[in-house]
Formats: structure tokens, sequence, C-alpha cells
């Protein structure tokens, strides 16, 4: 990747321009219009013809404005693309714009430059909307009449509630001309920011009765995604947090702190009626949870019967008020309720109604954890594979995941993650930190209110992919695998997630592609699923049997038998293609694997080169330690009367969650030995 070199100007407001070896021509003269009445076609020198598009111009602006006594955000996205191959077209032929949610767009446009100059605009009404688990909507806007040459333009005016938090990336897997961000705010607030990968830190200025902030960026290389590695910490970008206030006496007060989560964590959660205590306490008799017995049997025993129990509704959409029975707020509601938008905080409606938001699901696991004397704290994890955490920085950005934290057994649970169960959680928060509110439910706590927290991940050997295989041959030398895949921890937590929404008609299909040893279905004769409910798998496995005719395993060479039995441990993938690597590498989550697969030999046959199986690779740590091997061998059972076995074991571990760039090739040399083993044929030939 170019280096980036920066130049900072004397301006009214901080202004920092970067230049990079390449030189576009936008760069040259920046003409910041925010919609241009004449758009004129722009050149592009001939280096850059093998990307798909690039970004001659990502105009940023950011208001926080006193509106009505309340804070308000004003934003302004403006973008020009220009699209240089069919590539491009296939990207660019529609413009995704995402909204914040309760957001109000004034100004939304779009336009099209040929290139010969002529220009097509785009109204608003051709534009549609979807809306994700979150409730927050994208605005999908297709445009015809892109092709090779033209340019892609658009123009976005929100106005939202204040957010307090942001991040601003400027860096994409396309080139960037110019860059350009403003950032304004009264000046009796006061903003914290950090700087990532390159992005420039400067200081904002007292302009206007107004704090502004402005950078100006050019020539940004295009970062591309490389295997085993968490693209978006890697991005040049910015974060900043409304951090104080200045009050009418001048005083600066302390905001958007990690104690102030605390407290909104726990104003949240624990502030029960008498009618939510009377509710829980029937429920957690139902559920046959004793207070102060087994401390993790309880936890499971509340745990199902939240998650089996209670739907959640992650959100409402107000036009559809005949299905809503909960919202994103704290209300449960019912449609025989009244007063439909009134908030409601009662835990007796959830149960009643078995319905909840995302808010009253983690309450009722507050207010049952309470009632049945089990230590925990909640808190909120930050999303590794997203945000670098800062603890000075005291951002909530990236503080996704609610997770709940028990002391006294140093473990986690997921309250919102349906298809999770104690002490499973979500992979990207695994290995992070958390932020906790350490005020006990009953009590108060003098100083700090929070606490931070190591989450730990599962271990490799409580996150597997284990398969047993067993192949036989008929008369005609036709293969049989008979299979059995065992998966743990977060390895099982994506197929149990998915397994409920898996057809009757499509099952066969999902189970070949788990199995990967046959692209044909109905090779398949027989397939069972064991342990695929959470509910009740209680930490067991899940298991996939399988027997399967396989028409690919084996295939004749002359007199020759090749068995690929490295395809039975499924497709590998390999790093072996890669060009130069940029980006240093970040593994999901620990995972190890042990593989065990008999090669039942026919009567008057023999392997001729076992030894191909041998192999091993390792990466030792500075306590020569083991944090990442692959290793695979065999043995040779003779049998006169029953015929010869070839038994071959294979072993992967990954237990180190992150590696430099400057260990890459060390990494790259045991990943990529299980993409051997996975090109492994045997030769089985007559005695």
């Amino acid at each position: 990747m170019k280096k980036v070199s920066a130049l900072i100007l004397l301006l009214s407001t901080a202004t920092l321009t970067v230049s990079a070896q390449k030189k576009l021509y936008l760069s040259q003269n920046p003409r910041w219009e925010e919609w241009a009445d004449s758009p004129r076609v722009h050149a592009v020198p001939p280096e850059y013809a093998s990307q798909p598009a690039i970004i001659l111009m990502d105009d940023n602006t950011l208001d926080y404005r006193l509106e009505g006594g309340q804070v308000v955000k004003h934003t302004t996205r403006h973008r020009l693309i220009k699209v240089l191959d069919e590539r491009g077209v296939e990207e660019f032929d529609q413009v995704l714009i995402p909204l914040e949610h309760g957001t109000r767009v004034p100004v939304i446009k779009a336009r099209v430059i040929s290139p010969q100059g002529k220009i097509k605009y785009y109204n608003f009404e051709r534009a549609f909307y979807y809306t994700d688990a979150e409730g927050r909507y994208t605005f999908l806007w297709p445009l015809d009449g892109v092709e090779k040459g033209s340019e892609v333009e658009y123009l976005v005016k929100e106005i939202s509630k204040n957010d307090n938090f942001g991040r601003v990336t400027v860096q994409s897997t396309l080139p960037v001309a110019t860059s350009r961000f403003r950032l304004s705010y009264p000046k009796n607030m006061e903003l914290e920011t950090r700087s990532f990968n390159g992005f420039p830190t400067v200081k904002p200025q007292l302009q206007d009765n107004r704090m502004k902030y402005r950078v100006e960026l050019s020539n940004i290389p295009a970062l591309m995604p490389e295997k085993e590695s968490f693209y978006n910490l890697r991005t040049m970008a910015m974060e900043y947090r409304i951090s104080y206030f200045l009050n009418e006496n001048g005083e600066k007060i302390k905001r958007n702190s990690f104690d102030s989560l605390a407290h909104k964590i726990h104003y949240q959660n624990y502030n029960f009626t008498t009618g939510d205590l009377a509710a829980v306490n029937e429920f957690l008799r139902d559920l046959d949870v004793r207070p102060f017995g087994n401390e993790e049997e309880n936890i499971r025993k509340i745990e199902n019967g939240i998650k089996g129990k209670i739907t959640l509704y992650p959100y409402v959409d107000f036009e559809e008020r005949k299905e809503v029975l909960a919202t994103d707020h704290i209300r449960s509601m019912s449609v025989y309720s009244a007063g439909y938008d009134d908030e409601k905080s009662t835990l007796d409606t959830v149960i009643s109604k078995s319905a909840g938001s995302y808010k009253s699901y983690i309450k009722l696991f507050a207010a049952c954890l309470t009632q049945a004397g089990i230590r925990h704290e909640i808190g909120w994890g930050w999303d590794r594979t997203h945000y670098r955490r800062d603890l000075n920085f005291e951002s909530w950005m990236g503080l996704t995941k609610t997770l709940i934290y028990f002391p006294d057994l140093k473990k986690y649970l997921a309250p919102t993650e349906i298809y999770l169960r104690y002490p499973v959680i979500p992979s990207e928060v695994a290995g992070s930190k958390g932020v906790f509110d350490a005020i006990p439910p009953r009590g108060k706590v003098t100083g700090r209110l929070y606490h931070i927290h190591n989450i730990n991940p599962l271990t490799a050997k409580d996150n597997r992919h284990d398969i047993t295989a067993s192949v036989s041959f008929n008369k005609a030398m036709d293969a049989k695998v008979d299979l059995a895949h065992e998966w743990t921890g977060y390895a099982s937590a994506g197929i149990r997630e998915e397994l409920p929404f898996v057809r009757k008609e499509n099952m066969k299909k999902y189970a070949a592609d788990l199995l990967e040893v046959t692209d044909n279905p109905e090779d398949i004769t027989s397939y069972s699923f064991t342990n695929d409910d959470p509910a009740t798998a209680a930490g067991k496995p899940l298991t996939l049997y399988a027997s399967v005719n396989s028409t690919t395993l084996v295939n004749k060479a002359s007199s020759k038998y090749l068995i690929n039995v490295g395809k039975l441990i499924g497709a590998q993938q390999t790093l072996f293609d890669e060009k130069q690597r940029t980006l240093p590498v970040d593994i999901d989550y620990p995972n190890a694997a042990r593989h065990t697969i008999t090669i039942n030999i026919p009567r008057g046959y023999k392997i001729a080169n076992p030894e191909v199986l041998r192999m091993s690779a390792d990466y030792l740590n500075g306590e020569l330690e083991k944090v990442i091997n692959f290793s695979s061998d065999y043995k040779l059972i003779r049998d006169a009367k029953n015929g010869d076995r070839l038994v071959i074991t294979v072993r992967e571990s990954y237990s180190q969650l992150h590696f430099p760039l400057i260990e890459y090739q060390r990494y790259r040399k045991v990943f990529d030995a299980a993409a051997d083993f996975n090109n492994l044929a045997l030769v089985m030939v007559r005695k």
C-alpha cells in the first residue's frame, strides 16, 4: 500500500491535505460545490485503468445544533464516483443510502453524467426502501444509464437526534481522489477524537461562535480485504465523542462516560415494580428455579425459559399494528393493551403476552437473576472485528453486544442471542473487553460505577469441528462413506441458528453442503441431526450423521484407484494465491479439530503411498508453546480375516487470535498445511 504524506495548511479552520505518488485530476483543484449547475466530466490517469471505479469526491458534513432545547444532528453526504469498467457499472448502477432510525431527510437526489456530459436526474420517488432487524432504513435507488466512463453523483441531507458518538471512515476498496470532513458544534460542547491508520489529528478552531473541525485528504489509496483479517480495523478513520458540556457557570460537566453508561444500564434494568417481581417469582416457580440453589443449573433454566417462552421482537413497524407485540422501547406492547403509544415497563405484560423487545428481554433476565440470588453484572462488549478499544477514550462506539457476567463463575451469557446458550456468546466479542454495571441490584457502590472485564473466549478445545469417517468399497469399487460431524461451542452456534429456517425439501442439500463430500445431495442415502435444539443440548455437540454413496471420492486411473482422502475433511481455505500481504492476521475464535478417517481396503489391494499422510506444521510462541498447529499421521491395521484398514488421524488447533504482519509467513505455513492435506490422493493398487 502506498504511503500517505501529510501537509497541514494554515487556514481559518484546521485543514489537512494528503498527497500520494499518483495524481488524480480532481486532487489538484478540488471544487467543493454542493451541487454544481453544470457538472464537468473528469479525466482519469491511465494508471488507474485497472480499477473498477474511483471516488472523485467524498464530502461529509456534520453539524450539532441546539433546536427546541434539544441537540440535533444535521448530516450531509455528497459523493461523486467515476465508473471505469463493467465491474464498476455493476457496483454503481444503484445507490444504497442507509438512514438512521427516526431521521428526517429534507434533501435526497442523484444524477448520472454520461461520458459525453449528458445529465440524467433521478427523482426521489424512484427509490424504495427496506428495514433491517434493528428497524433502520436503507434506501435503494436504481440508476439506469450508468456506463463505462460515466459519473454517478448523489447528495443526501439528514436531520436526526444526537447520538453522542460517531465514526468517519475515508478509505475503502476504491481509491479516493479527494475527501473532506467538516464537523461543527456549539462552543459550550467539547468533543474528543482519536485517529486510526494515518487519519490526521487536527484540533478544532473557534469560528463564528462555534467550534469547527475540518480535514481534507487527497489521493487516498484503495485498501483491499485480505483473508484472515478484520478489514474495518485497518481503514483510515476517526472516531469522536461528546465528552463535556459547559453549564451557565462555565463549569465542565462530563458526559457519556463509562460511569454514565453503567448508571444507564442500571436504571433501565433494575427499576422493578411490585407487579414485576410478583410475575417474575411465579415465572421462576414454573421454571423450577430455586433461589440460591445450584447457580449454573438456575442460569440454564432461566435462559431456556426466557428464550424458549418469550418471543423476541427487535423492532416494530407501526404500519403493521395488528401484528405488533413489542417495540424497540420498554413496552412489550400487546394489541390487547390500551394506549398503543404508552411506555410500559412492567414485566408481567412480557410474561403474560410471551413477547418482549430487546430492552424488556434484558430487564427480564435481570429480574430473574436477581430474584434467584445469582450474582451478575450486565454490560456491553466491544466488537473486536470492527472497533479498537481504548479505555482512555470513553466511547461507547463498538459496544454492540449486551452480555451478562457471572463473577463467581467467570463466564458470560448473551441475553438477546436466541440460539446461543450459556456460556457461548457471540464470537465477535469473545477475546475482547466489556464495560459492566458494578452497582448491585439492591445496593449502592461508592466510587467508580463500572467494571472493565476481559471477555475471555472459550478455549480451542471447546470450539471444535470433529469428523469421523469410514470408507468402504463394493465389488464395483464404488465408495460408500459413513460420516459423523460434531460441532461444539461457537462452531455449532451458526448451524443451530440456521437449522430452524431450512425448509424440509432443502434439508438434504443443506446437509450435503455441511458434509462437503459430495456435490449431489441425492448421493446421501441417510442423514440425521442430534442435539440441534440449543435448549436441550446443554453443552452437547451438535452432530450430523450421514451415509453417502460418493461418486467423486474415488477416480480410476488405468489399474489404479485414486482416493481423494483430503476431501473427507471438507474444503479448506488457502493463502497460496495471495499477493503481497499488507494486513495482519486475525482469527474469529480459538478452534480445534480431530478427524479420524478409516479406509477399509478391499481384499487383494494395498495403499501404495501412505507416507504422504505424514504432515506437520507448528507455530511456536516466545515460550515455545504450540499456539497453532496442523498434523496428520496414519496407522495400518492388518486383518487377514476382515481386510486391512488404514486409520488416518488429523489434528488442528488455533489458540492464538492475532498475528502481526511480520509473523504472517510463519502463520501461513500452518494455515496452508490443511490445504495441502485437502489436495492429497491415496493410490490404491493390487497387491
